[in-house]
């Protein structure tokens, strides 16, 4: 009984390690998006997700509303903002959630009906940074993402390969036990016999 028990909390245990490696992947390749959206969806209603968009990136936060005031604490920040919320509707829904928009340089909140313009945004201003953006130096070359999936590769073998002893481990202890029932009954019988 204790190796069934060994066995079924092995497999609970890789089923739970997956599902917390999965939640973990998918918090950090949203950047963080995913866990304020599930706080944001966990409040029923009370809390709003604030899609804060600054001059070189949009990033999201949860904001609550209270007294026509939006309040939020933006990226690297300790102190909360508090935005007044003008007479006009300025939230919208997606994703079964409330959104809101909001300029990080004015601090003002950015009209639903604007679209995903930015009225604080200047072309002509950022024209460095878009062609920076563009000319950038690659940050892995080809050699480095190959010596990388290797190591991915290597290491998937390893456990793999652990598994399997593991497997081969565990046939071969029921294998001695069943040759030691075997020369318990075996020598009972030549007893028996003599």
């Amino acid at each position: 009984m204790n190796e069934v028990l060994r066995e079924g909390l092995l497999i609970v245990g890789s089923y739970l390690a997956i599902v917390v490696i999965g939640f973990f992947l998918m918090n950090f390749l949203s950047a963080g998006f995913f866990t304020r959206f599930i706080k944001v969806r966990a409040s029923r209603g009370k809390l709003v997700m604030v899609k804060v968009r600054g001059v070189t990136d949009h990033y999201y936060r949860s904001g609550s509303v209270t007294e026509k005031t939006l309040i939020y604490t933006a990226r690297g920040q300790k102190e909360k903002k508090r935005i007044p919320l003008p007479d006009k509707n300025v939230f919208y829904r997606s994703m079964m959630a409330t959104f809101i928009d909001v300029d990080e340089d004015k601090n003002t909140i950015i009209m639903p009906e604007d679209g995903k313009e930015v009225s604080s945004y200047d072309a002509e201003k950022y024209e460095q940074l878009i062609q920076r953006a563009l000319y950038k130096p690659a940050l892995m070359d080809k050699n480095e993402k190959i010596m990388l999936l290797m190591l991915g590769a290597v290491i998937l073998g390893v456990i793999i390969v652990f598994f399997y002893v593991k497997g081969i481990d565990g046939q071969l202890f029921a294998m001695q036990e069943q040759l030691n029932t075997i020369k318990e009954v075996a020598s009972k019988s030549v007893a028996v016999v003599n």
